[in-house]
């Protein structure tokens, strides 16, 4: 690497200041050497002459005698009070700030690289990134940002760590955003607030309780961070509610190509529309201003039916509920249905509570087939009920682990058949906020694919009984399970959405679209080698879909389970016969415009990651520092 040197130029001050210093310094040792070979003058030291009569002990004045025993005595006295007044008193800001700015933190990791290993929520990626960053603040960011830039290395901002695929490590570089986590302001008037990208969604519905007001739809898990939550797509649920994404109506990205930019539908609409989904590629989401709604409690009620009782009931539950999910139960004839709506009138409210306080079946009588098909593998005379006390969920966990194994496909029928009896008994109303409802128990550690396709341009336009594409898809999906005898565990989860305005989005759309999410999965057990297995045959469970299924309802993945790079275990061959050609077919214009944009945003793809150049390629300057000419200055070679 080439060690940067001091301009030659022979007008520069610094090097004058350093010819004049190191030039006295040679005259002085000249001199005293001089004198020392020849002793010339009386008086110098090391020559030959004598000392002079109090040399090196001046006389001094009675004046200059007196102010020196008065400063003898003064400065220890003031010294010391001074010490003592500092320690009574301590400064309630430190003269040297606990937080160094970025630009040294970014030197110091250098010199002492980051070490801890980052792992998503399910266990399936990690990632050790040499340059591991909190920034507190959008200007942090900014910095951080043109710091990487100009040395050409990469920082990728990170949420929660929950996407199943880790879309947000990076063995490079990270900027963890958790620390920009407040409420900027609320702003009734027009039911929006603004917040910084790295409040989590069960704290941002803390925060807004007080103020009366709510998100409009909640994903299955809270942890999110608001940032990740809409960068990548997620959705709850809900026919005439959109994903996530949509909620926000504008925000603020901190680039390494134009530093901070104001986003929304009246500055820079299309750029807004693409930057909303755009899984960091862009830039560092730093803030949003999100709509929102009133607070306000649901009613959910739980049961089962057949498919056929599906099919017969589907458009009008669709039509009739503001928030509806499947849970299909693969080698069984139950589908668990949830329907969640505010209530009519205070009077069903206060029914609902009555029925939710006397369920028809008692908790723990619920997981008895669950407990007796555990007992049966790893019960004893000691312990005749070795699943008394546990969930539903997690007996599922340690009965896929336990017995034959989770990769037999007879085993894995058992122990759906034992859970659609917990479901059936389970059947009943429960009443809470909608933050507190629409969340949803998602079991242990788990691979997971999701994809969303487009059932029908109106849900209005549907007529009651007439088949559709999204119990077709299930049809299609369950026939292909059976056909190749996968593990497939609980829950086939299907849920809908209105349509998205964000280029990128899944449910990419018009606004009265309808459009529909379905997500297979596979629970990871805890050693090694059955982790190994279980992520092979998921493989090919997900092969069979994104080959058989998804050209057939041109549907997508969603952006944060789609497995993708190096440590993916994806084949660069199946990249480009399969995941690129789904995308170009899905997104293929707006992708276009991205990578346009991000030409000009984050030219030397700063912002990305090894997920991100498989998915849409490196970026054009990838790799080289910004703002340093060829073969100069910073991180060049000799």
């Amino acid at each position: 690497m080439r060690v940067p040197t001091l301009p030659s130029r022979t007008g520069s001050s610094l090097e004058q200041l350093l010819r004049r210093h190191f030039a006295t310094a040679r005259t002085h040792t000249a001199a005293d050497e001089t004198a020392r070979a020849f002793g010339r003058g009386a008086g110098i030291p090391g020559g030959g002459g004598p000392l002079p009569p109090n040399f090196g002990r001046p006389e001094l004045s009675a004046g200059r005698r007196a102010a020196a025993t008065f400063f003898r005595v003064f400065l220890p006295v003031s010294g010391a009070a001074m010490m003592y007044y500092a320690y009574t008193n301590p400064d309630k800001e430190a003269l040297v700030g606990k937080r160094y700015p970025p630009e040294l933190q970014y030197l110091a990791a250098q010199q002492t690289p980051n070490t801890d290993t980052l792992v998503n929520w399910s266990g399936t990626h990690e990632a050790t990134p040499p340059r591991l960053f909190q920034p507190e603040s959008e200007s942090e960011v900014e910095a951080f940002l043109r710091v990487a830039a100009r040395r050409g290395e990469r920082l990728r901002p990170a949420g929660s760590g929950l996407s199943p695929n880790g879309a947000a490590l990076s063995g490079e570089g990270v900027l963890a955003l958790g620390g920009m986590d407040q409420l900027v302001s609320v702003d009734k008037a027009k039911m929006q607030v603004t917040v910084q990208a790295g409040v989590r969604v069960q704290q941002l519905a803390d925060l807004l309780a007080p103020h009366g007001l709510t998100l409009q739809n909640y994903a299955s898990i809270r942890e999110q961070q608001i940032g990740g939550l809409t960068q990548v797509g997620a959705h709850g649920n809900g026919a005439r509610i959109p994903p996530c994404d949509e909620q926000v109506v504008a925000l603020r990205l901190a680039t390494p190509g134009l530093g901070v930019i104001s986003l929304s539908e009246q500055e820079e609409p299309e750029l807004f529309r693409l930057a909303r989904v755009s899984f960091g590629s862009l830039g560092v989401l730093t803030q949003a201003t999100l709509r929102v709604v009133r607070r306000h409690q649901l009613i959910e009620r739980t049961f089962t039916a057949s498919p056929a009782e599906v099919k017969r009931n589907h458009v009008r539950w669709l039509q009739e509920n503001k928030h509806i999910k499947y849970l299909y139960i693969p080698y069984t004839d139950t589908v668990v249905v949830v329907t969640a709506n505010p209530p009519a009138s205070p009077q069903q409210l206060e029914a609902a509570q009555q029925q939710q306080a006397a369920p028809a079946v008692a908790p723990e009588q619920r997981t008895e087939a669950l407990r007796k098909l555990y007992a049966s593998v790893a019960g004893s005379a000691a312990d005749p009920d070795p699943g008394a006390g546990m969930g539903a969920t997690a007996l599922r966990d340690v009965l896929l682990a336990a017995g034959p194994g989770p990769l037999d496909a007879a085993w894995v029928a058992q122990v759906n058949a034992a859970e659609a009896d917990y479901w059936r008994r389970a059947t009943g109303t429960r009443v809470g906020w909608s933050d507190q409802i629409l969340g949803f128990d998602c079991g242990g550690q788990q691979w997971v694919l999701e994809v969303a396709f487009q059932v029908a341009p109106s849900l209005d336009a549907l007529k009651p009984g007439a088949q559709t594409r999204d119990l077709q898809f299930m049809d299609d999906l369950l026939a292909e399970i059976k056909k190749n005898k996968i593990a497939a565990a609980s829950p086939l989860e299907v849920r809908w959405t209105s349509g998205s305005s964000s280029s990128l989005s899944p449910a990419a759309g018009t606004p009265h679209s309808l459009h529909c999410w379905v997500g297979v999965i596979m629970y990871l057990p805890p050693e090694p080698e059955k982790r190994a297995a279980v992520t092979d045959a998921f493989r090919a469970y997900t092969r069979i879909v994104e080959t058989r299924l998804m050209p057939k309802y041109n549907a997508a993945w969603h952006w944060a389970k789609l497995e993708a790079g190096a440590a993916s275990g994806r084949p660069e061959a199946e990249m480009a016969a399969v995941v690129r050609p789904r995308l170009a077919a899905r997104y293929g214009p707006a992708l276009a415009a991205l990578k346009r944009y991000r030409a000009v945003l984050d030219p030397a793809g700063t912002c990305g990651s090894d997920w991100t150049d498989a998915v849409i390629g490196p970026a054009p300057q990838q790799g080289k520092p910004q703002g340093v000419e060829a073969g100069k200055g910073e991180g060049a070679e000799k």
